[in-house]
């Protein structure tokens, strides 16, 4: 152990001779660990002069762009970056002895750069090409595009190329006047690096002095919807027109591309060109104007503006419906609502042939064209009327065609349909109204009869609520049961009665019924009565229960009553007390029904009686041991009806103990004392506790349950 001690204690000795030793050689010197990345995309870069001043070292990144000095004094140094194509940069720094220094450095690449020659191209009026030179001021080679602007009339050679860093390149501008619009006309061409490394631009100007002319004349033909445009081409230009035509708009400077409607002509030798137009809105200005499309360009000519004509509303009356005594709806309808539209519409009536506003007259909601119509009271009979639609435009009437009608009396139409939800005491009536007559009926219902084969309003009559055609019922009650009545559907129409047919039904009448059960849980004093009603007939009981005497075979509610609560079909019981022992009672169920008593069958039962019981003194109480004591117990009985099935004693330490509270032993010995008609039984009990007083009572058990005696006591002291 010693030995192994030794040898762990020169391995410490070694290992901190070694880390004393590496520590004393880096505290001369210091290093730096540096990376270098691109400015705009954070990527390392490679290739990397670095320069460290003081000292004039230098290294050169890796792949990864990183690299590093070592044994460095300690001092202040800067590093310069440089590489070809990005602009170089310069960081200062700090070296400790014993510490490596990191820096982190970043670099921008030199943007490639594009000029031009010249900043504007003048073809004036007969030049047709023109070039311009473009040269690369970057430091790598430029990938451009030369973009017109989808000028029609311009094109560039080349479209696309690649110019090389540090050279020049000429761009080729051809012109097409044949596309050329009229007049001063410019345009921009851009010479654009594809990298997004700049661009320059070039602004183009080119004249064309041949422009087509056109002029607006006026419109002629107006309606209230259709006029007719009219043009003349004054001069075709150079290159010629390629389509002529009219644009109009209710704004005054229409356009090809803001207008309403743009309508072309065709183009012929002849200068003059009109069009004919339709749909368009009454009462309405518009401003319209001819153009021609020259080169792709639209060249207008004067505008001239216009007003459609009034265009008048227009009705028609159709034929009365609904004609009644004093009622009659009126028909029309709105063929056209005009312009400016009608203010107001409805109906005209008279008894003369020719009605206007000044007579009859009503007015009905509404705008705009399609029917309407209008149910006018009141009307006399038996007359002829003459009625016509008008509508009001502008302040004047304008009235649609006369028709005629005469008002004439209908009469009220009334079925009686059979009667339904019969029951014993009450039925549904029902009828229906199938036409209401004019003038309308005031009044309808029932009238009903048990006597009268075709009852009257005088009978029994039944008003039921409502107007017009329909089904309608009423309920009638406080019928008699399985008895026959006659009914009908009547209607008030001016002042008298308008029945429908007589019909008749049956009130309906089921006996009821009851089943006395047999008599459960007979006691000394009390029983259960049992029954069942097996229907509750219709109409239906309204009472039930049992009926019973001790002296009569079949007893009736002028006997002794025990009413049961409720009236629904199925079982049903009693408890029956305070009866008399040894006693024969008679007994029945009864339902009531329409006040009448329903029996079911009679059932007779026999109360018992109570044997009688006595508790003896106890005997022979002694100690067997210390710990237990033993007692004699005695009693007697005189049997009862049902008979005594068993008998014994129950003893406790509380007073009076039963056998579900004490300790309960049959009797061992049970002897019948003829002289007393009685019998006598006794128990010895044993493991008594000492010093206890226990309390014990004989008893007697029968088909009735347990019967006991006077309760006595003994002590164990």
């Amino acid at each position: 152990m010693k030995q192994i001690a030794s040898l762990l204690s020169l391995l410490a000795m070694a290992l901190f001779c070694a880390c004393s030793s590496d520590i004393s050689e880096e505290s001369t010197t210091g290093s730096i660990a540096g990376s270098v990345s691109d400015r705009t995309t954070g990527e390392p870069v490679a290739t990397v002069n670095v320069s460290l001043n003081p000292g004039g070292t230098s290294s050169v990144t890796g792949s990864d762009g990183s690299f590093s000095f070592v044994n460095l004094a300690p001092g202040n140094y800067t590093l310069l970056i440089n590489k070809e194509g990005y602009r170089q940069n310069t960081l200062s720094t700090i070296v400790k002895a014993g510490e490596p220094t990191s820096i982190h450095m970043t670099i921008e690449r030199i943007p490639a750069s594009i000029t031009a020659d010249k900043t504007k191209l003048d073809f004036g009026e007969k030049l047709s090409t023109l070039s311009f030179t473009i040269v690369n001021t970057g430091y790598t080679d430029l990938a451009y595009k030369v973009e017109t602007g989808n000028c029609v009339w311009l094109s560039v050679e080349p479209e696309t190329d690649i110019l090389r860093y540090g050279k020049t390149a000429t761009i080729v501008v051809k012109l097409d006047r044949s596309k050329l619009p009229g007049g001063t006309n410019e345009a921009n061409i851009v010479v654009r690096s594809t990298s997004g490394n700049g661009n320059v631009e070039v602004k183009v100007v080119a004249v064309n002095n041949a422009g087509a002319v056109v002029n607006t004349l006026d419109v002629t033909d107006i309606t209230n919807t259709t006029v007719t445009f009219n043009g003349e081409v004054a001069n075709a230009g150079i290159p010629p027109y390629t389509e002529r035509g009219f644009v109009y708009d209710t704004q005054s400077t229409p356009t090809v591309s803001a207008c309403i409607r743009k309508l072309s002509s065709p183009v012929t030798s002849d200068k003059n060109f009109s069009c004919n137009i339709s749909g368009l809105s009454p009462v309405q200005t518009y401003y319209v104007r001819t153009y021609l499309i020259q080169n792709g360009t639209a060249i207008y000519g004067n505008t001239v503006s216009f007003s459609t004509s009034k265009q008048g509303t227009e009705l028609s009356t159709s034929a009365v419906t609904q004609i009644g005594a004093s009622t009659a709806t009126f028909n029309a309808s709105i063929l056209n609502a005009g312009v400016p539209a009608y203010s107001e519409k409805g109906f005209c009536y008279s008894k003369h042939n020719n009605p206007t506003i000044a007579d009859n007259r009503r007015t009905v909601s509404g705008s705009g064209a399609g029917n309407y119509s209008l149910q006018v009271t009141n009307l006399e009979y038996p007359v002829t009327y003459y009625v016509r639609a008008y509508a009001i435009q502008s302040g004047n009437p304008v009235y649609g065609n006369v028709v005629t009608f005469s008002t004439q009396s209908t009469p009220t139409s009334v079925n009686t349909y059979a009667a339904s939800g019969i029951t014993s005491s009450s039925a549904f009536l029902n009828g229906a109204i199938t036409q209401a007559g004019s003038p309308a009926y005031t009044e309808k219902g029932f009238c009903v009869s048990s006597s009268r084969y075709t009852p009257t309003i005088e009978d029994t009559k039944i008003v039921v609520g409502g107007t017009g055609t329909g089904n309608f019922s009423a309920s009638v009650k406080g019928l008699d049961y399985n008895k026959r009545y006659y009914f009908r559907a009547y209607a008030i129409q001016d002042g008298s009665a308008v029945y429908g047919s007589a019909l008749d039904f049956v009130t309906s009448y089921t006996q009821a019924s009851v089943v006395t059960s047999d008599v459960s849980n007979i006691r000394y004093t009390s029983a259960t009565l049992n029954a069942t009603v097996t229907a509750i007939g219709e109409p239906a009981i309204t009472e039930r229960g049992f009926c019973y005497s001790d002296s009569y075979d079949f007893p009736t509610l002028k006997h002794k009553v025990i009413r049961v609560s409720g009236i629904a079909a199925g079982a049903f019981k009693a408890e029956l007390n305070n009866l008399e022992e040894d006693h024969t009672y008679y007994v029945r169920s009864y339902v009531i029904q329409n006040g009448e008593a329903i029996y079911g069958e009679v059932r007779r039962f026999n109360t018992g009686y109570a044997p009688v019981v006595a508790t003896g003194p106890a005997t022979s109480v002694s100690e067997v041991s210390a710990l237990y004591w033993k007692a004699t117990l005695q009693g007697a009985f005189a049997d009862g009806n049902p008979a005594v099935t068993a008998d014994g004693f129950v003893y406790s330490t509380s007073t009076n103990p039963t056998v579900n509270t004490g300790t309960a032993v049959p009797a061992t010995k049970t002897e019948y004392v003829s002289q007393n008609q009685a019998y006598r039984f006794t128990r010895t009990v044993s493991n008594l506790s000492p010093y206890k007083t226990y309390y014990y009572r004989a008893y007697v058990k029968t088909d009735f349950g347990y019967v006991y005696g006077d309760t006595e006591s003994f002590t164990t002291f």
